[in-house]
């Protein structure tokens, strides 16, 4: 497919629906009341009825002001009733109705032309030439506005005496009717120009109007919008505070601890609430970071072949205690992107997990035909606390949370269907929610099916996960280099690589490291992506690796996405992701403890 139609269709539609809207109002402007108008105008005939009585024929004058009287009361007591709102056809429909109303009306006061024709009298019929004309002049500008009303109005308006004129008039009156003639084709130009820029004045106003109406939504939207961010960094604010204020107390604890010489139990117990503090600040950190990064967009989307057993059977695993269990076809293999899909799911299953304090977690999948072709259904049913009718909307929003009125960090910090909401409307599904107090909670989607892989197709892109084996112990003496420019960080890595009797090196930037540091008798490097000066921690890993192909290298920032994880896979590098577990870490190291 080529995108070049793209930008015409736009402005075509565009201009069609703007044509259409200025169509619509001009035809509202033709047949708004004009009572007082119309009072004057008849009158006026009446006058014209009673001159030509007196002057030439009763009988015809009362024919002629009778017909005058018929259209001014279906004009006046009956009036045309548009449709609301509009559509294209029912716009043509009262254009037409419009048009007939108006030839009806023009035509019964044209037919003076006829009725009022005094054959015999030169001076009356120059009168009556003359007053018709001076009506044409006046139904031009009050008559109507659609063009091709006026210009129908206009003809039949004149048509009758110009006939007339030039059939049974005298040398003058036919002169006057070729004169009308002249008026009839000035008059229809006339027309028509005042009606362009009638149109004009009118598409300008509606475009006033649509740019206020939108700088007012969008001042709206912006007020809204602003309101959420103040809520969401409200909420954020006082949850980071949550842990941090923990880690502060349990730290000032743990130092008067090891100044009185505490007993090794209570500092052990600090020291596990230090470690669950940390883990809440940091899981809440991540979370924060993966909403930005989605509304970012930072993450394309690559939709493949996903096998869902597999995916499914590999989160219930992590989730442990065998509480979770998949029911799944072997062959449901959907079409999606997988990263986002096992994001989805993973956090589904761990807020059902959190929300069931006892019983099961069920993963299913089910067959769906639709009109535009196989889904499968993904759900995640917990036997949990469930959720009430009137909270159900509100469980998808920021910081939210049914059931933890307490904000007991264990059950999370009510980001996780946030997550989901955000995840689902990028991968362009739906996620439905059925629940009740006491009764559980099933949250579901469906998936389009990916045609002609079988269940063995693509295995799901699973996330690398950690070793639960006892590690060994670190060759004493390994040579550690780090190059990280905060010194908090730095302090605490190089007591980290202490306590485990390795020799770490410490500098703050990729040009001191180059400069000091011996580079062949490193074992493995630890280099922040995010350095000062010239070189990054890339750049730096890509010389250190130069000048010593055995080194083992990591690179170290919040900033890991997948181009960077991508690099340094290539490179037989490891990624890690800010803040590092003391497990990764020691990981990483133990890769390079064999070398000689």
């Amino acid at each position: 497919m080529t995108p070049t139609p793209a930008p015409s269709v736009a402005p075509a539609a565009d201009a069609s629906s703007d044509r259409f809207a200025i169509q619509c109002e001009v035809l509202r402007l033709s047949i708004r009341p004009i009572g007082p108008v119309l009072l004057v105008q008849y009158l006026l005939n009446c006058g014209v009825a009673a001159l030509f009585a007196w002057q030439y024929s009763l009988v015809r004058a009362l024919v002629w002001i009778a017909l005058i009287t018929g259209v001014t009361v279906m004009r006046g007591f009956f009036p045309q009733r548009l449709p609301d709102p509009f559509a294209p056809e029912s716009l043509r429909h009262a254009q037409r109705a419009h048009t007939l109303r108006t030839a009806v009306w023009e035509l019964a006061h044209g037919l003076a032309g006829v009725l009022l024709f005094n054959p015999d009298r030169p001076d009356q019929q120059l009168l009556l030439g003359l007053m018709l004309m001076g009506m044409t002049l006046s139904s031009a500008f009050s008559v109507s506005f659609y063009t091709p009303a006026t210009q129908l109005a206009i003809t039949l308006l004149l048509a009758p005496v110009i006939v007339t004129g030039l059939t049974l008039g005298a040398p003058t009156m036919m002169a006057v009717s070729v004169i009308g003639i002249g008026l009839t084709a000035m008059m229809w130009k006339l027309v028509a120009e005042r009606s362009r820029q009638l149109e004009e004045n009118i598409g300008l106003r509606l475009n006033e109007r649509t740019l206020r109406e939108q700088a007012l939504a969008g001042l709206r939207a912006s007020e809204q919008a602003q309101a959420e961010r103040l809520r969401f960094f409200s909420a954020a604010n006082h949850d980071l505070r949550q842990p941090v204020m923990a880690i502060g107390l349990q730290a000032e604890v743990l130092r008067q601890q090891l100044d009185t010489g505490a007993d090794a139990s209570a500092v052990q117990h600090t020291v596990v609430s230090l470690a669950r503090a940390q883990q809440a600040l940091e899981g809440l950190t991540n979370q924060l970071l993966e909403i930005g990064r989605i509304e970012a967009a930072v993450d394309p989307l690559r939709p493949v072949a996903v096998a869902l057993a597999p995916l499914l059977q590999d989160l219930a695993r992590q989730a442990g205690n065998g509480r979770v269990t998949v029911r799944c076809p072997a062959g449901a293999v959907a079409w999606t992107d997988a990263v986002s899909l096992r994001r989805v799911l993973a956090n589904l299953v761990d807020n059902a997990v959190k929300f069931t304090p006892r019983g099961r977690v069920l993963l299913a999948v089910r067959a769906r035909h639709r009109s535009a072709g196989r889904a499968w259904r993904v759900e995640v049913r917990d036997s949990g606390i469930g959720i009430a009718a009137d909270s159900q909307e509100r469980v998808f929003n920021d910081f939210e949370q049914i059931g933890n009125a307490e904000r007991n960090l264990q059950h999370g910090h009510g980001l996780g269907l946030a997550i989901v909401r955000r995840l689902a409307a990028q991968l362009g599904i739906e996620v439905s929610l059925r629940s009740a107090p006491g009764r559980g909670s099933v949250f579901g989607f469906e998936l389009p099916a990916a045609q002609g892989y079988g269940a063995a197709a693509l295995q799901p892109a699973l996330l690398p996960q950690p070793s639960l084996e006892a590690s060994p112990a670190l060759r004493p003496g390994l040579a550690v280099l780090v190059v990280e420019d905060n010194a908090v960080v730095a302090d605490s890595l190089y007591a980290l690589l202490r306590q485990w009797e390795v020799s770490p090196r410490v500098y703050a930037s990729a040009a001191e490291a180059l400069a000091l540091a011996d580079l062949r008798a490193l074992d493995a490097a630890l280099c922040d992506i995010r350095l000062p000066g010239a070189l990054d921690g890339i750049a730096l890993a890509e010389r250190l690796q130069a000048q010593n192909p055995a080194l083992t290298i990591a690179l170290i920032s919040a900033d890991i996405n997948e181009a960077t994880q991508r690099l340094a896979t290539e490179r037989g590098w490891h990624a890690l992701r800010k803040p590092v577990q003391p497990e990764e870490l020691r990981g990483v190291l133990l890769r390079a403890r064999q070398r000689p």
